[in-house]
């Protein structure tokens, strides 16, 4: 159920008994006396006796029986006597008073139980004397329907008002005399309920597996007019003696069925419209119910570079790539370093990768801590602390769009800034080349603000040895797995020779050491060339200078994003279900769905699929819904 109205109309619109949860809700507003009026009373919790009774005047005789609709509603038609009381006496023998007698007024009765017309009839108490009044009908703000009633010496007055030029949804119709005073209101729930002919011609009914399968659908109204409208096309495994899967409202009916529980559904449309608008004078109902939506992504965060400076009044730039999405932004954070990002459109899940100006990379990349919303007590808390929740976030450390919150940093107070620890990251400078993992204890990295000696640094590989020959060349060897000779590679370039004077420890300066690794496997060393030695070990040098600058990932100035879930299709689905090798050993229930066929001009449209398995006998399912309301449905065995 959805409620309808503003925020705190729950309670006080009329006379409300607060043990028996009864309200009253005259038609028009307000009980008339000397003219027939129309009560509706509701109970808030429904009971099924609750509502049954009578109409009492105040020496307890019975003036009419209260008669019960839907559960929760009930009604009474009276004709009230000026200065009198009533009271309304249930079968439990509870009493509530009704709304005060009221002298003066017009009675706004409205039949809406046909499908193309309205039947007003209007009546003045005998005080009214019979003045004109302006009979409007109005929604939003707007006028659809006004027109002048003399009564000209008769006592009632009656207008047909035909449906087809009137809005769908609620309207309002008020009687306003010529001085503008408005002496009643009455809701209406406007419908033109229609129903369209759905066709379908088999074009190939080969259902085993692989075989083709082809219909073609053709859309009309009544009157045979094509239809260009969505279609939601399912083909199932079985025969239509299976339970329907359509919603009630989108079955076929017969015309009589039709036209009968139409008429029973407006007339219980109509006591709950009377019962939502009874009350207050100021009240009004929507003509159409609104709801705020979110119609893009937003990302709001604080930017800190990669020393966690906060980085406030900065131009920060955002790349966003995936395989189906490539958005460049730029945008500046605000005095409390938070960046915005709004009216995102991107698919799937995305990276995003921040920075800003700098003269090295590190200095440019950005780091952006997103803005979260603390989860409220209920069912959203136990969903985002639930172990599965947290494990999928966990495994690919998505990064979800912002909830939509006022968020404004006006009159922010910047904090004085402290570095509590500062850890330089050495074992992710540079990748490793062809993709090898060394042993960590075999990686030794160089000191780039307080650099050591070349062969003390390679003393501290376990195993490696160095020492310096008589000609002053520093000879380097290792004494795991036998011993050997020693193989170097200096940025990928693996360096064939003897001479000790072209060894890379001569050219190569403590300043220009990146860091070294050490392998010794032959699974590893084997990727550096044929070495006629096994047991000789490979240095790899990494130097701070040609194409290994001083490398930082760029994943440290990004996220991945969760962008909007892509639309679902059928056969990226059936895909999917075939790599679970328990299901592949099944044949799908479902043959082929689509919610999106559109008609041409014509009212027909064609669709073909691939049987996905062996059937025997498959279900049809057609459903549309247009944007003028007319709905049509269709199911069929094949």
């Amino acid at each position: 159920d959805i409620r309808v109205g503003e925020a705190g109309d729950d309670v006080a619109l009329t006379d409300i008994n607060e043990n028996a949860r009864i309200t009253f809700h005259p038609e028009g507003g307000q009980l008339l006396a000397g003219v027939p009026n129309r009560l509706v009373v509701q109970a808030s919790l429904p009971d099924a006796e609750g509502l049954k009774g009578h109409i009492v005047d105040e020496a307890g005789r019975q003036i009419v029986p209260v008669q019960q609709y839907g559960g929760d509603y009930g009604m009474a038609i009276f004709r009230p006597e000026p200065k009198r009381r009533y009271r309304l006496r249930t079968l439990q023998g509870e009493e509530m008073d009704l709304p005060e007698i009221a002298s003066r007024g017009y009675s706004l009765k409205v039949n809406n139980l046909e499908t193309e017309k309205l039947s007003l009839e209007i009546q003045p108490t005998e005080a009214m004397g019979g003045e004109p009044v302006v009979l409007k009908g109005e929604r939003d703000g707007k006028t659809y329907f006004i027109h002048m009633l003399e009564f000209e010496g008769q006592s009632v007055a009656t207008l047909e008002i035909p449906k087809a030029g009137l809005p769908v949804g609620f309207m309002n119709f008020s009687l306003t005399g010529l001085d503008e005073t408005v002496w009643t209101r009455r809701p209406v729930w406007i419908d033109r309920p229609g129903a369209l002919n759905i066709e379908v011609t088999p074009l190939s009914t080969e259902f085993s597996k692989g075989g083709e399968a082809g219909f073609r659908i053709r859309v009309t109204d009544l009157d045979g007019k094509p239809i260009q409208t969505d279609l939601s096309v399912a083909v199932t495994e079985g025969g239509v003696s299976e339970p329907r899967a359509l919603p009630s409202y989108l079955s076929p009916l017969s015309p009589e069925k039709a036209s009968r529980e139409g008429r029973q559904n407006r007339f219980l449309q109509d006591l709950k419209t009377q019962a939502l608008a009874s009350g207050r004078e100021e009240r009004t109902l929507p003509g159409e119910i609104r709801y705020p939506v979110q119609r893009s992504l937003e990302l709001h965060g604080t930017a800190y570079d990669l020393d966690n400076n906060l980085l406030a009044n900065t131009e920060i730039q955002m790349l966003a790539s995936s395989d189906s999405t490539l958005v460049i932004r730029e945008t500046k954070t605000d005095a409390a370093g938070v960046l915005h990002l709004e009216d995102l459109e991107v698919i799937g899940e995305t990276q995003f990768v921040f920075r800003t100006k700098g003269a090295e990379q590190e200095q440019r990349l950005v780091r952006i801590v997103p803005v979260k919303e603390t989860p409220k007590k209920g069912a959203n808390e136990e969903v985002t602390k639930s172990k599965m929740y947290q494990k999928a976030v966990k495994r690919k450390a998505l990064v979800e769009t912002t909830p939509v919150v006022p968020f404004d940093t006006t009159g922010v107070i910047r904090l004085k800034e402290a570095t509590v620890a500062k850890r330089r990251e050495q074992q992710k400078v540079v990748p490793t080349i062809y993709g090898l993992r060394p042993n960590p204890n075999d990686v030794v990295y160089q000191d780039p603000e307080r650099p050591i000696e070349i062969d003390i640094l390679l003393r501290k590989i376990p195993g490696v040895q160095s020492r310096v020959n008589a000609l002053g060349v520093p000879v380097v060897w290792h004494v795991r797995r036998g011993g050997g000779g020693i193989l170097w590679v200096v940025d990928g370039q693996v360096i064939y020779t003897d001479d000790p004077f072209l060894s890379p420890l001569t050219f190569l300066t403590p300043g220009d050491i990146l860091r070294m690794e050490f392998y010794i496997d032959v699974a590893q060393t084997s990727m550096f060339g044929v070495i006629t030695n096994p047991g000789t070990g490979v240095i790899v040098i990494y130097t701070r200078n040609g194409m290994f600058m001083d490398y930082t990932d760029r994943k440290k100035g990004g996220f991945l994003f969760k962008g909007f879930e892509p639309a679902p299709d059928y056969k990226a689905w059936l895909a999917e279900r075939q790599q679970d090798r328990k299901l592949r050993k099944k044949d799908p229930k479902t043959l082929y769905w689509n919610p999106e066929i559109r008609t041409d001009k014509k009212g027909e449209a064609i669709i073909r699929f691939e049987s996905p398995g062996e059937y025997n006998g498959v279900r049809l399912s057609v459903e549309t819904l247009t944007k003028e309301g007319l709905v049509g449905s269709y199911q069929g065995a094949y």
